[in-house]
């Protein structure tokens, strides 16, 4: 890992990252009394964000012409909602992130791939206290592939300290996409009653 980026995107993120991870809807996620409405809803909250964010990275890897692995997520989020009979949300496929420079994409990549991190933990807490038959392959499929490393070979490539600012605007933009979404779920979930 490129310490010098790493510890530069880290700090230039450090608050829209905090303010996910307390997020209402998120926060009882890494709890031992997570119920399954929490666990449901959150899943709700995420899908929007990350068929944007998954979107945004393709459309940027297409345009700068630079090939990389990635694990997309939105297909075992979308069957995990299914298999909880839950409809799938709207997305309206409106590129609220942009990708034409490389800091951009490595900012975006820096959001999604740091996400797998934390759902190993999340996913462990599910399996502790819902049990291994409710469906989480969203959080679980993260445990298979780790592409931490394979990232930070990549941003090295092509995230130069020119485009640094580029990369920590994006990854913001990234989490703000979430926390507007985690709000919207909120918002929505209040409006018809029921808890979060």
């Amino acid at each position: 890992m490129s310490t010098t980026l790493g510890a530069y995107l880290r700090q230039s993120t450090l608050d829209a990252h905090r303010n996910l991870d307390r997020h209402r809807v998120l926060r009882p996620l890494l709890k031992p009394g997570l119920r399954q409405e929490e666990y449901t809803g959150a899943l709700l909250a995420l899908y929007p964000a990350q068929c944007q964010l998954e979107e945004a990275i393709h459309r940027g890897l297409h345009r700068l012409q630079l090939d990389y692995p990635l694990l997309s997520r939105v297909s075992a989020l979308a069957g995990d909602l299914t298999t909880l009979a839950q409809r799938l949300p709207v997305h309206d496929g409106t590129a609220c992130l942009d990708v034409g420079r490389p800091g951009q994409l490595i900012g975006l990549l820096y959001v999604l791939e740091g996400a797998k991190l934390g759902s190993r933990v999340i996913a462990h807490n599910i399996h502790r206290t819902l049990g291994t038959q409710v469906p989480s392959r969203y959080f679980s499929v993260a445990q298979e592939e780790d592409n931490w490393r394979d990232f930070w070979r990549f941003a090295e490539c092509h995230c130069t300290e020119e485009e640094w600012l580029s990369a920590a605007s994006a990854a913001n933009s990234a989490f703000r996409l979430f926390l507007s979404c985690l709000d919207a779920y909120q918002a929505a979930d209040t409006v018809m009653g029921t808890r979060c």
